[in-house]
């Protein structure tokens, strides 16, 4: 989550910097647009928080990500934990503000008027103790939005429309996102299954599991959190999971299923599902594209199929404590194998140099390749 500082006009000017747009990964001059204050009814992929996110040092702020509805047809605004609901602090009926508190003007400035949502419920983030490692599977939180507050198709900010419709996360699938910081961007999903220690405020860390890795580390910067990562195809791209921290070299992402079913009867605002013919049709068409389009020049790993993925899951359980345990290593994964095309490995990642950790690690665990990736440390973004 991005923050900046609330007393010195200085500092504050230096926070602001950290926030400028990384040259390559934005398609177009969108970063800032998802930062300013929009007219009511606004769409999805902006800056947007708690209106009580701050301390007397720093406000924060992240993405208003999705619009999800229950069955009786409620909407409510998905995003983070630690962007709605102050990582656990915060109590239902809370103004969720748009745009968040660090893109207010003045910053930090706490304006009623910007209400969109009030906070309804969120999944409490566990923290590692001194003996103790809970694990997690979702940082997320929904905020029920106010009449005539928020886009009710569920726009999103350079994207439009998306599906109701969602995709499970596979190696080798191109993503996008819209979010506060960088706005739109694109990336690849490089890993399933994973393992991660992340930090909070760098005070306290959290472990998940089951979660997605992304690349390039550009995917999302400090601010995007909470938003909500799709496939990337023509037309209403399917949601494939909820982005909440990363590095300079990678993003993590909940898978969204995983975060709908955290919260009771809750499903995608979108598109209907079309029939079976339009299904193959929109398939199609996103094939020809990317066959066809410059972007998929480049060429990427083939998708490794399931089976391969299992059983590499299954000897990836068996030794994942022991691999966390090493002093340095803050996550571990399944990705691309770097000796077999269409094969699955173990990935493990590292705060800091790789060859400073490789003597102490595997190169391989009952057959299966083992690759050492620096990540730096991962951080709620």
């Amino acid at each position: 989550m991005a923050k900046i500082v609330r007393e010195s006009k200085i500092v504050m000017l230096l926070a602001a910097a950290l926030f400028v747009v990384p040259v390559g990964s934005v398609l177009g001059d969108s970063g800032p647009a998802h930062q300013i204050d929009q007219p009511f009814p606004i769409a999805m992929g902006t800056s947007g928080g708690n209106i009580n996110d701050r301390t007397r040092a720093f406000c924060y702020g992240g993405t208003l990500g999705a619009l999800v509805e229950d069955r009786g047809g409620a909407q409510y605004i998905l995003s983070n934990n630690h962007v709605l609901a102050r990582t656990n602090l915060a109590s239902p009926g809370e103004d969720i503000i748009q745009p968040g508190l660090i893109d207010q003007s003045p910053a930090c400035a706490q304006d009623k008027t910007d209400a969109v949502a009030d906070l309804f419920d969120f999944v409490p983030i566990m923290f590692k103790g001194k003996k103790a490692a809970p694990t997690n599977t979702v940082d997320a939180a929904i905020a029920q939005v106010k009449m005539n507050a928020v886009k009710s198709n569920g726009e999103i900010l350079d994207i439009g429309r998306i599906s109701n419709l969602t995709l499970e996360p596979a190696l080798g699938l191109a993503v996008k996102k819209s979010g506060r910081t960088t706005g739109l961007t694109r990336g690849t999903i490089s890993a399933l299954d994973v393992t991660v220690d992340v930090s909070y405020d760098s005070r306290k860390t959290a472990r998940f599991v089951h979660q997605v890795l992304v690349t390039p580390g550009s995917f999302i910067d400090s601010g995007d959190s909470g938003s909500l990562m799709v496939e990337d195809a023509y037309g209403t791209p399917r949601a494939v999971g909820l982005l909440f921290a990363g590095s300079n070299s990678v993003a993590i992402a909940n898978p969204i299923d995983a975060v709908l079913n955290s919260f009771s009867g809750i499903t995608m605002v979108g598109a209907p599902s079309t029939s079976l013919t339009n299904m193959i049709s929109h398939w199609a068409k996103n094939l020809f594209r990317i066959s066809e389009s410059h972007a998929a020049s480049t060429q990427l790993p083939p998708q490794v199929n399931s089976v391969a993925v299992d059983a590499v899951r299954k000897v990836k359980e068996k030794h994942e404590a022991k691999l966390l345990s090493v002093p340095g290593v803050v996550g571990v994964g399944i990705g691309h194998s770097e000796k077999t095309l269409g094969q699955a490995a173990i990935e493990v990642y590292v705060k800091e140099s790789a060859s400073a950790l490789r003597s102490q690690l595997p190169t391989s665990l009952e057959g299966v390749e083992v690759k050492v990736i620096e990540t730096g440390e991962i951080q709620a973004y």
